[in-house]
């Protein structure tokens, strides 16, 4: 195989994908993520994936660049530490961050890439995706690949402010409005404290170039959560593509009468 060499990599440098050749598809690679997955819990490290891949797990059409493997705040360095030590970093090497985005950090933690192949994974602790690595917390798809539950993962990013990423989760469950009043919490106060840390930090890691967006990089502190689920979940069929034949489909995502996506076989999940 050609000898690829590790990038220099310089602060402030961000790259989406510099086009290694390789067979695993950075969106896909589901044999590689439960490798690096595998890699870690053997060491006592618990992992999910969160994330875009997260979302496509739930039923949402997404196409992700980075696998985002997620594993408890306390063992982020210890995770970069295994990955960057032999035996792993024969396999593994550190790789440009990822650009930096709204309501996230996933530009300041650690990137990783299979040396020679497409395919790329963000080291995240769960503070980033308010989610727990637990396994009692989490449920693996058929290939073995652990996702946060469904009820965590959705207040998750409610609670991160990813609206979105929400309103794709909805649409790929066709979760409705009585579904939220039963998992979710949708009229406590918000996590303030959380809030403010994670501000703090995306302000003192946002780039020169960016500075003078760092207000709408910054999660709100009085976010409406029970007026946010209410509005993504009754707007499910105004969301639906003008070219499709709405009378056939619950959700832009979902045909009436298809299963759950969890169910379908063949996925690479």
């Amino acid at each position: 195989m050609e000898h690829h060499p590790q990038p220099q990599l310089a602060p402030g440098l961000y790259v989406l994908d510099l086009e290694k050749p390789g067979e695993a598809h950075c969106g896909r690679g589901v044999g590689e993520a439960l490798d690096v997955i595998r890699a870690l819990e053997a060491h006592g490290i618990p992992c999910c994936v969160a994330g875009v891949k997260a979302l496509v797990y739930y039923g949402a059409h997404r196409v992700p660049m980075n696998w985002e493997i997620c594993v408890p705040t306390d063992s982020i360095e210890r995770a970069k530490g295994l990955l960057a030590s032999t035996p792993l970093s024969d396999k593994y090497e550190l790789w440009h961050p990822v650009m930096p985005d709204v309501h996230s950090l996933a530009h300041t933690y650690p990137r990783f890439t299979l040396k020679g192949v497409n395919f790329f994974f963000i080291l995240m602790p769960a503070f980033e995706c308010r989610v727990d690595c637990s396994p009692d917390q989490c449920e693996r798809s058929p290939s073995g690949i652990p996702y946060p539950k469904l009820e965590r993962l959705a207040q998750g990013l409610l609670d991160t402010q990813l609206y979105a990423d929400l309103t794709d989760l909805v649409d790929g469950m066709d979760l409705d409005e009585a579904w939220g009043e039963t998992h979710l919490q949708l009229d406590g106060p918000p996590p303030i404290d959380y809030i403010r840390e994670k501000n703090e930090r995306i302000a003192r890691a946002l780039p020169a170039s960016m500075k003078g967006e760092a207000l709408l990089a910054l999660l709100s502190e009085r976010p409406r959560a029970r007026e946010v689920w209410l509005r993504v979940v009754s707007t499910k069929q105004r969301r639906i593509n003008d070219k499709m034949p709405r009378p056939r489909h619950l959700t832009r995502f979902r045909k009436i009468g298809s299963p759950d996506p969890r169910e379908k076989q063949g996925r690479e999940v």
